[in-house]
């Protein structure tokens, strides 16, 4: 497992409400599962945490954790499953 000190910038796409595709470094990833989702809500009476989390599989294989920031709507890949 290989876990980002600094995340990676995504992008996910989404067709008809279905998670289809993940974007990273400019790799277009055809997504074929979503294994599991969670929302993360930490310190909520300041300006902190708020991250809906996804794990994926993608057709090539890889099985990661991204992130979504509930405030800015940015994504991030977090971690990497070997």
């Amino acid at each position: 497992m290989r876990l980002f000190a600094e995340p990676l910038p995504a992008k996910l796409v989404w067709d008809e409400g279905e998670l289809v595709a993940l974007i990273v470094a400019g790799h277009r990833h055809t997504v074929v599962e979503q294994i599991r989702g969670w929302r993360v809500e930490a310190d909520w009476w300041k300006d902190s945490v708020s991250r809906d989390y996804v794990t994926l599989r993608t057709a090539d294989g890889l099985v990661c954790d991204v992130y979504g920031d509930r405030r800015s709507g940015a994504w991030w890949l977090q971690r990497v499953m070997d």
